[in-house]
Order: C-alpha cells, then sequence, then structure tokens
C-alpha cells in the first residue's frame, strides 16, 4: 500500500484533513528569509521625507502658502492584526506636525483614502483602521474620494496606446501631493497607487479589463507584467502635467514589512515614484519569492473565506474565484507552478453567502448575468459600463458604503488567463447544495480533496504529479518557476 501523509488544509472558515500520496508530493520549501525590522520606524520615516530620492526635502518643498494633499490606501490593505505596524497609523501624525512645524495651515491639509473604485469607509472602520484618534481630530479634512464625481477628476490626454489618463484633481492641484503606501506583494505600489488608487471608472477601466489575448505574464511579476508597464506609461503624463504646472513632482512614502510575525518595518524611503519602488523591489523579491525547479500536473491549494475586497465584511462566491484564479495562481514569477493543460484544486466550499451593503452589484452580476454568461470578455464588453452607471449602484456607492457597480466585472475577469492556462480546475469540499455556485464561478465541484485528486488522476494519469503548497494558501510567498533552466 502507498504511503501517505496526513496535512490540515484550508477550507472555507475551517480546515479539513487531506491524506496525500507521498511517493509523487511535492511540498514547496518554505518562504524565504524576513529581512530585519528597523530598529526605530519614526526615525526612519522622519529621515526618508528629509532626505527623500531625487527631489529636495519636505522642508523645502512647501511653505506658509502651501495646499498639501496626502494620500492613503484604503482599508483594503489594512494589516490584521493590531501589533503589526501601519504606515498610516505611524506616518500620518508625523507628516502633520512636520507640516505644520514648516509653516503649512492645518486648514490647507487634507487627507484622501485612494479608494477609487472601492467602497468608502464608514467612521467606525476608519478608527478600526487608523486608530481611535485621527478619524475624529482630522474631521473634514479626512475624506475618501467619490470616483464617480467627474468633477473632482481631470483628464491628462491619451497614453500611445490609447488609454485616457485621468486622475483625481488633487493629484495635480495640490501644491504638494504626497502618498503613502506599504506594497504587501508587487502588485501594489509604484504608480499603481496614483493612478489607480486616486482614478476613476473612466481611466481604470483600460487596464483593468481581462484581455483575451493576455501573455499570462503575472501582475504579482514586476519584470515581465504588462499591467505595471501600462501604468508606469500613464505615469508619465502625471509627471508632464506636474512640470507644466510648476508644481513638484509627487512624493511617495513607502514601507516594506518584514514576513515574520507581527510585521514590523524593515526599510521606509521617500522621494519619486519609480527610484522608490525599484529600492524596495530588491527586498521584497529577497523576501518573498523562492525558487522552484519545474511544473507541475496538479496543484492543490487550501483556501481560507476572506480577502481585501471583503474585509470587515462578508466573502462572496466572486471573491473566492478571483482570491483562487487570481491572487492564487498568480502568485508566480516567470512560469505558473502548475504546466499548461494541468489542474488547479481549490479546498473551499463556495458558500453563496453576499453582502448587500457592501456588494449589491456583485448579487446583481451572480443572479442576473452568470447563469447565463459564463465567459469574462463577454462579460466585461456587455456590461461593466451598464453595471457602473446603473443609478442605484451609483447611488448605493456614493452613498451606502458600496463597491463601485462595475468592480465585480473586473473581479470575475481576472481568473481568465488561468482559465486558458489550465484544462480544469476543480473545488474540493462542496457540499451538494453549493455547487451550483461552484460551477457559476467556472469550477468543478467535488464533496472531498481525495475525489478531485481521483479525477485529477483519471485525466492526467496515475504518474501525474501532485503539488500542495501549504505557504501559498497562506499567501506568505511567491514562486519563480524554472522550465528547462528558464
Amino acid at each position: 500500500m502507498a504511503q501517505t501523509q496526513e496535512f490540515m488544509v484550508n477550507c472555507g472558515a475551517g480546515k479539513i484533513s487531506v491524506k496525500l500520496s507521498a511517493d509523487r508530493l511535492r511540498l514547496p520549501s518554505g518562504p524565504p528569509p524576513s529581512a530585519p525590522p528597523l530598529p526605530d520606524a519614526a526615525a526612519a520615516f522622519r529621515q526618508a521625507v528629509a532626505n527623500p530620492v531625487g527631489m529636495p526635502p519636505l522642508e523645502k518643498l512647501v511653505s506658509q502658502n502651501s495646499k498639501v494633499t496626502i494620500g492613503i490606501q484604503d482599508g483594503r490593505t489594512a494589516n490584521y492584526l493590531p501589533e503589526d505596524q501601519d504606515l498610516r497609523i505611524l506616518g500620518l501624525p508625523i507628516l502633520l506636525e512636520l507640516l505644520e512645524r514648516y509653516g503649512v495651515r492645518p486648514e490647507n491639509i487634507q487627507i484622501k483614502v485612494a479608494n477609487a473604485l472601492h467602497r468608502m469607509w464608514t467612521r467606525k472602520e476608519m478608527v478600526h483602521i487608523l486608530g481611535p484618534r485621527l478619524p475624529y481630530t482630522l474631521g473634514g479634512r479626512l475624506s475618501c474620494i467619490d470616483a464617480t464625481d467627474n468633477g473632482q477628476f481631470i483628464s491628462l490626454g491619451m497614453t500611445r496606446r490609447g488609454m485616457e489618463v485621468m486622475v483625481h484633481r488633487a493629484v495635480v492641484e495640490s501644491d504638494l501631493f504626497i502618498f503613502m503606501s506599504t506594497p504587501q506583494g508587487f502588485f501594489a505600489g509604484g504608480w499603481k497607487s496614483i493612478l489607480v488608487g486616486m482614478g476613476c471608472w473612466e481611466s481604470i477601466r483600460y487596464h483593468h479589463r481581462p484581455w483575451p489575448f493576455a501573455s499570462g505574464h503575472s501582475v504579482q511579476d514586476p519584470k515581465n507584467s504588462s499591467f505595471h508597464k501600462l501604468l508606469n506609461e500613464m505615469g508619465t503624463l502625471v509627471d508632464a502635467e506636474l512640470a507644466r504646472r510648476g508644481h513638484p513632482p509627487i512624493m511617495k512614502i513607502e514601507g516594506v514589512l518584514t514576513t515574520s510575525k507581527p510585521q514590523k518595518f524593515a526599510a521606509i524611503d521617500a522621494g519619486l515614484i519609480t527610484p522608490v519602488r525599484e529600492m524596495h523591489l530588491g527586498m521584497l523579491l529577497s523576501e518573498l519569492v523562492a525558487d522552484v525547479e519545474g511544473q507541475t500536473d496538479v496543484l492543490l491549494v487550501g483556501m481560507a473565506d476572506g480577502d481585501g475586497y471583503s474585509r470587515l465584511s462578508v466573502f462572496n462566491p466572486i471573491h473566492c474565484r478571483n482570491k483562487a484564479l487570481s491572487a492564487l495562481f498568480n502568485a508566480y514569477h516567470d512560469n505558473p507552478l502548475v504546466r499548461k493543460g494541468g489542474i488547479f484544486i481549490v479546498a473551499n466550499p463556495f458558500e453563496p453567502k453576499f453582502s448587500l451593503l457592501n456588494h449589491p452589484s456583485y448579487y446583481a452580476l451572480y443572479n442576473e448575468v452568470l447563469p447565463m454568461i459564463k465567459d469574462p470578455v463577454e462579460v466585461w464588453d456587455t456590461y461593466s459600463e451598464e453595471y457602473a452607471h446603473r443609478p442605484e449602484f451609483v447611488h448605493k456607492y456614493r452613498t451606502g458604503f458600496a463597491f463601485h457597480g462595475a468592480h465585480p466585472c473586473i473581479l470575475y475577469g481576472q481568473g481568465l488567463y488561468a482559465l486558458n492556462h489550465l484544462s480544469a480546475v476543480f473545488a474540493a469540499g462542496v457540499a451538494k447544495e453549493n455547487e451550483e455556485t461552484a460551477r457559476r464561478m467556472g469550477f468543478e465541484p467535488f464533496p472531498t480533496v481525495e475525489a478531485a485528486l481521483a479525477e485529477a488522476e483519471a485525466r492526467l494519469g496515475k504518474s501525474c504529479t501532485i503539488t500542495y503548497h501549504p505557504h501559498l494558501e497562506e499567501q506568505t510567498y511567491f514562486t519563480r518557476v524554472h522550465v528547462n533552466g528558464h
């Protein structure tokens, strides 16, 4: 009898016991070592803004008549543990103190939450994310942006690829625009903070749509990703507009967190967007990327409920699809961990739960469209504009703390490359009553992981290689997969 090894695998709100055949099982090694924490993060923050990369010190960029806007990441990227360090909580009080010391009047300092198409924060959520004092001491100077208010946005023209660049007016009309972010991976950071976080539907739709001929380079692969190349092209128009107005470039303040828990800052730097991004990519690569030799036939991943889009809310089936086919599948550099034509097995119950407060257009897409149309490109081309402008979704986004109407079309579309690359995607741990939900999301349902693996072996052969990646389900690092020496 073949030897088996038992694992406790994430599956929705709990864990399930899974026995895997030991003779064909691959287990990627653990994550790379964490960078050491800074001895004094507050001192590092002050040092960064006093010596920014490629631009004068903060003190030289402002005067008593300056109007300054500080952009901050929205709640999707908040740290999950109270003991984790957060650049917003650390940096905002320091920035406000310094700006006032340099003569900037408090009423001329605005703080904008870069929520873009994400939902706005309630005051209670602001307290949860920023701590108890800031949301109340800042009062009306702290606000979320309204991506449906065209008057708040300005068009800067088209890129050479014909993509319109629109950003919040504060980005180019402030005497100084500062943005603070802590990229927890390679998807965020750099120009994305500005062009997405401070953007609107009319501009974001160009680079967030599903591409029928996608190259297969993961958005988490900064060297190869077309997504980041598009954003860098758009960023040149922002720089040109700031120069035309006689304003300094955007000051970007970025932090890199340790991967060890609790997460503390390993680096904090400030300055021009691209140089700061390049400085930190090296640290992120050493902390977050591990080398793997060869691809696998079958990839098994456990998946707990919850992601950034459902934070302080409900994890719904479209979130589930996106987390599996985008966040987990795309956690690679160079090549996917599973081969072309392979099978991806995700352990999750795919429960059809929704928040009608935060995700009304998700519920509508799930019930109105996805029973009839599964193709992400057709869903996008037919429904994204209608959902973006449907009055009830606009109203709920603006006044009811809902995600933008078109947001589910974005998340549903982000699984396109994975589906084109794989021969099948299986959902394991699915109860009979949830099978239709899994199918609607593009997954073949199975009651157990063992049943899913048996079907994978029936299709790919008894000798197929199986990789179980427990570190991927915890999203602690990415893989750089070498195929034939590349």
